[in-house]
């Protein structure tokens, strides 16, 4: 079944994740970028709020930009991300990430983050992400957007291709992350490819991406994804 991650800002919308039932929470700062790094101060203050009761990933930037967590998160995050945008230009980013990966603290497991817009972004291409990953020791793989003003991942990528590409994620023992700008009428044609999760953030937020996280959105998110046929679900709400 796919689940739900809803990325938050901050301990409050932390709060409002978790009780409106998001399967985990990823603390970011949006306006640092599709993987802006939220202070050490953010995830923190998110760590003892939730105090256990959803597992919980941290955005860290783009690779190139050098932000590491310190070891006192170690068992405390489930997932780690960096972004490789820039990347491709660079003929070490392979041993650049591999570092990175093994300074995140004990328990921390990295996702592999691969952008779908990867040549506006100067990123690797998701096949060499995904193959990376499996070498790297990744436990998971983001598919995401880098510019969110681009559209979203549907204007970047066919169905078809997503569905290989959870195939392929599966075959490599990857945890399948699905996100970029995905709407309501993105989620119902994603959900039936059966990712393990779908992301989100502006879709929470009462108002773009920037705004606060919506409660009520959040009820309406977890309760669209978890639904075997969310087309009908959707069509409650039009």
């Amino acid at each position: 079944m796919t689940r739900l991650l809803i990325s938050v800002r901050s301990a409050d919308e932390a709060q409002i994740a978790a009780d409106g039932g998001a399967d985990l929470v990823d603390v970011k700062e949006p306006s640092h970028g599709s993987l802006g790094a939220a202070s050490v101060d953010t995830i923190r203050a998110v760590i003892d709020r939730l105090a256990g009761r959803v597992p919980l990933s941290a955005a860290l930037g783009e690779l190139l930009e050098g932000v590491l967590l310190p070891p006192t998160f170690a068992g405390q995050l489930r997932y780690a991300k960096f972004g490789l945008a820039g990347c491709s230009s660079r003929a070490d980013w392979r041993t650049r990430w591999q570092r990175a990966v093994n300074d995140l603290p004990q328990q921390v497991t990295p996702v592999a983050v691969a952008y779908a817009d990867w040549r506006a972004a100067r990123a690797p291409d998701p096949e060499s992400v995904l193959t990376t990953a499996q070498s790297l020791g990744c436990g998971a793989i983001l598919l995401d957007t880098h510019d969110k003003s681009a559209g979203s991942l549907l204007d970047h990528c066919a169905l078809a291709d997503l569905r290989r590409f959870i195939q392929k994620s599966r075959r490599a023992s990857l945890v399948c992350v699905l996100a970029g700008s995905l709407g309501l009428s993105e989620i119902c044609k994603i959900v039936p490819l059966a990712a393990d999760y779908v992301a989100v953030r502006g879709a929470a937020c009462a108002g773009d991406r920037g705004a606060p996280i919506d409660a009520r959105r959040v009820r309406r998110l977890v309760a669209l994804v978890r639904r075997s046929e969310p087309q009908l679900l959707m069509g409650q709400w039009a």
